[in-house]
């Protein structure tokens, strides 16, 4: 059992990864397509998981269906986790960016906010480009940077 949640930990944590390259939350920066292709591959992996599980523990039917039950909990917490997670570091950086912009004079102020533009865009098109990150890109944690 440790090892489902660990599984499922690590799924939710590299979703959570391609979610921060965006500083909208949820289902606002994700096109429904991209919505569906993660659920898919969400799908996928639990029931590759699950069939490895029962192929090598020799699980019963009710055992199959009970664990496919508690991994799509899991999954359900992580996901809440994940949310309540990005929601606290968009602000933690927001609120970064505004002291930086108290820093500033006008002309180094006006710079900086071109300077997000140019990253925000820069970001849109690389994702664009690979589509949902494939580990294809770095994957950071500045979603707001543009915004």
């Amino acid at each position: 059992m440790k090892v489902i949640l660990r599984n499922l930990l690590v799924a939710g944590l590299s979703l959570l990864l391609l979610n921060s390259l965006s500083a909208k939350t949820g289902e606002e920066i994700m096109s429904k397509e991209k919505t569906e292709m993660i659920e898919e591959k969400r799908e996928e992996y639990h029931q590759k998981r699950l069939q490895r599980l029962s192929t090598e523990l020799g699980l019963t039917k009710e055992q199959e269906e009970k664990i496919s039950q508690t991994m799509e909990q899991g999954w359900l917490k992580i996901r809440e986790e994940m949310k309540k997670m990005r929601e606290r570091t968009l602000a933690i950086k927001k609120n970064t960016d505004k002291q930086i912009e108290k820093l500033l004079n006008p002309e180094q102020l006006e710079k900086f906010r071109k300077l997000k533009e140019k990253l925000r865009e820069k970001r849109e098109k690389s994702i664009k480009e690979r589509g949902i990150n494939r580990g294809g890109g770095k994957r950071h944690f500045e979603p707001e940077y543009g915004e």
